[in-house]
């Protein structure tokens, strides 16, 4: 529980472009009515220091449904082939 508020206050902070801090990361979990043990926002803020956050929440699109869909079609066209 304690991680989930600091990663979701984290996404909340960088989204809205403000710095992760531990002043930060207790306001707006507060704001929420959360509670959490002390040491968690700022452990939390330390390790987001320095860290690309923006490029961790990127999502690709990596695909790979096409693989099964050609694999199907050569199936099908050695079967017709062979006889």
């Amino acid at each position: 529980k304690d991680e989930l508020f600091c990663a979701y206050a984290a996404m909340i902070l960088k989204d809205s472009e403000l710095d992760i801090t531990e002043d930060n990361l207790n306001t707006l979990i507060k704001a929420v009515g959360g509670s959490i043990d002390s040491f968690f926002p700022a452990l939390f803020a330390k390790m987001c220091q320095g860290k690309d956050i923006e490029g961790m929440l990127k999502f690709g699109g990596g695909g790979g449904g096409g693989g099964s869909g050609g694999a199907a079609a050569g199936g099908t066209a050695a079967a017709g082939g062979g006889g």
